[in-house]
């Protein structure tokens, strides 16, 4: 069994060593284990690295359609800055293959210290709401989120800012999904919460004043001084700037009233959703004549 297990090895070592050799280039995903709880990477890490290997043509195409990827242990370290060798040392593969170049050839990370806080969330609105409409108000639910990232960098902040919420094609109340603007920090959530934002966009309120607008006079007829006047109102900004003196009714009551002159007050009948701030005068003369 001895000889017969040393002639086996003898022969497939011939056959392996014989075997045509090729070389490829294997892209490897970089794993990394987690340092301790109260450490983090704060350095760009690449996503993978390329490691160009050589070998037997049946070996490497087996490695090529293997799913492969290359583990860094940051476990056990402290906080600082660590070059990592990516020499051929660095990688276990099957023998006869051999590592003729990788790239990057070293890793230099940085770990740092962190700290845990309680940031309030302020909203990033850009754009304007269509003509007519205006943005009231913005709340942000959660108004506070809880965050870990390193020390440096948390103790100047109070307060991280949202994506930007666009508003531009906004006509009224509206709830959008948004997330936290990190930009270059490396803070990370405790709990991963949705992030919303309720935004209070409704239409304009303004403010306009129709003058020469005609008094009618009812039910006895008479004569006005003055027959006109002039409304200032208050609506929706975008009817507003559309309503016509037609569309108002000014009027003044005649009614079980004897000839001769009287002050009457001007009565105006306005459509739903305006107001009546002034009206100017808001009593006339009426001269009411005998009957013939």
């Amino acid at each position: 069994m001895k000889i017969l297990a040393l002639f086996l090895a003898v022969a497939l070592w011939f056959a392996v060593g014989g075997e045509e050799r090729t070389e490829t280039t294997l892209n490897l995903p970089l794993e990394i284990v987690k340092p301790n709880s109260n450490l983090m990477v704060v350095s760009e890490v690449p996503p993978g690295i390329q490691v160009r290997v050589s070998g037997p043509r049946s070996t490497i195409r087996n490695l090529s359609q293997a799913r492969q990827s290359h583990t860094i242990d940051l476990a056990g370290l402290k906080a600082g800055p660590y070059t990592i060798s990516l020499g051929p040392s660095a990688f276990s593969f099957p023998r006869g293959v051999t590592v003729t170049r990788v790239q990057p050839n070293s890793l230099t990370l940085t770990l740092a210290s962190t700290e845990t806080r309680a940031l309030t969330i302020k909203p990033a609105v850009t754009g304007t709401p269509p003509e007519g409409f205006e943005l009231k108000g913005v709340k942000i639910r959660p108004e506070v989120v809880t965050v870990r990232g390193p020390a440096a960098e948390l103790a100047g902040l109070k307060a991280l800012s949202t994506l930007p919420l666009d508003i531009s094609s906004l006509t009224g109340p509206a709830t959008l999904p948004t997330d936290l603007d990190l930009k270059n920090l490396h803070l990370t959530l405790k709990d991963q919460v949705p992030i919303l934002a309720d935004l209070d966009v409704t239409e304009k309120t303004g403010t306009r004043t129709l003058t020469g607008l005609p008094i009618n006079v009812s039910p006895q007829p008479a004569r006005l001084d003055p027959a006109q006047v002039a409304l200032t109102l208050e609506g929706p900004w975008r009817r507003l700037k559309d309503l016509k003196a037609s569309d108002l009714t000014v009027t003044v009551n005649t009614a079980n009233l004897k000839p001769g002159r009287h002050r009457l007050k001007v009565n105006v009948d306005l459509p739903n959703g305006f107001r009546l701030l002034k009206t100017s005068p808001d009593t006339v003369t009426a001269q009411i004549s005998k009957s013939p």
